[in-house]
């Protein structure tokens, strides 16, 4: 008898063992770096909030995806950016001061199953390394400190350009929501958390 009590007493030691997680709410970023750029790819379960067109879901850049999406973009950028659109006078011209700029990249799927990474470019030296690495960050105003892109890694077309207006800086608003609750073993600790998701509010979201 005695015997029989230890080993329940052991089993539901260990089943309690097992059965302890620690709920968090975890979200994954990358840092990433190359010769000529610095930036942050979420992963394709952070809720941005937006979408790109002809959607059908996401996907987590990976280092050499975001390492060709630069070069594309680089090789590119001077014909897209000919018009110098919001550049000049006290607004930097892009394709001329591309390596101060921080980036972050989001990965799209369409329904043709293309992989497409958008890319937000910020050159604001007010935002820290840990505000860009934990939301993608919107802004108005602020001219061609502050523009965004698109790239087709399937096709290899870049496309998409858009460079704020000038005007004083802004962040656009950002709507709370409750995030999605996961579990997660407590020993882990190589995750990001972060404790809610934010979505734009419905007049921003295609971008």
């Amino acid at each position: 008898m005695p015997c029989l009590t230890l080993a329940l007493l052991m089993f539901a030691a260990l089943a309690s063992a097992q059965e302890y997680m620690e709920p968090v709410e975890t979200w994954k970023v990358t840092e990433v770096w190359g010769n000529n750029y610095h930036g942050w790819a979420f992963h394709q379960d952070y809720e941005v909030g937006f979408t790109v067109e002809k959607q059908d879901g996401r996907f987590t850049p990976t280092d050499s995806e975001v390492a060709e999406v630069e070069r594309l973009i680089q090789k590119r950028i001077h014909y897209i950016n000919r018009d110098h659109v919001n550049q000049g006078g006290m607004c930097p011209v892009i394709d001329e001061h591309m390596r101060l700029y921080r980036r972050q990249y989001v990965g799209f799927t369409n329904t043709r199953g293309d992989h497409i990474v958008w890319v937000n470019y910020l050159w604001d030296e007010n935002l820290t390394d840990e505000q860009l690495s934990e939301d993608v960050l919107l802004m108005r105003g602020g001219c061609a400190h502050y523009w965004h892109i698109k790239c087709n890694l399937t096709t290899r077309k870049v496309y998409g350009l858009e460079v704020n207006s000038e005007g004083d800086v802004q962040m656009i608003p950002r709507v709370q929501k409750p995030a999605p609750r996961v579990s997660k073993s407590k020993a882990s600790k190589k995750q990001r958390v972060r404790k809610t998701g934010i979505i734009h509010t419905e007049s921003e979201k295609q971008f």
